[in-house]
């Protein structure tokens, strides 16, 4: 019985996880740590601002609703498996989580047409060691 107490819990944890990504994405875009490592201009940093700004109203138009569904969790609780509920559940995570993931991509493609040609290889570089989006 503790096992399956651990694995529910565990699973309620991904699922809130999940959540947070796509709750806090906003909070992620990577504003602050590009403006200092690219060391934007005053007009750079007001672009980028405004582009960020539009980026998380992007990320807030996000449907999260399906984060809210705990199918899998109700199966621990009924010990009873269901691959299709199982599937679509994390279908719908997996979904939230590429459409946040764009979302950075593509802000970060708009801050890089407001940087001059020796940022662009910056950015380019940080994006190869980090993976920023």
């Amino acid at each position: 019985m503790k096992k399956v107490f651990k694995i529910a819990t565990l699973m309620t944890v991904l699922a809130f996880s999940g959540m947070a990504v796509a709750s806090s994405a906003t909070e992620t875009l990577p504003q602050d740590s590009l403006a200092k490592q690219l060391n934007f201009s005053p007009e750079q940093t007001q672009k980028v601002k405004a582009l960020r700004e539009d980026a998380q109203k992007e990320i807030g138009k996000i449907n999260t609703d399906a984060l809210t569904q705990d199918a899998i969790v109700d199966m621990f609780h009924s010990g009873v498996w269901d691959d299709s509920a199982a599937k679509k559940q994390l279908n719908a995570i997996g979904d939230i989580q590429s459409k946040v993931r764009y979302q950075r991509a593509k802000y970060l493609f708009n801050v890089s047409q407001v940087l001059t040609m020796e940022q662009k290889k910056q950015l380019q570089q940080m994006l190869i060691e980090k993976q920023l989006y």
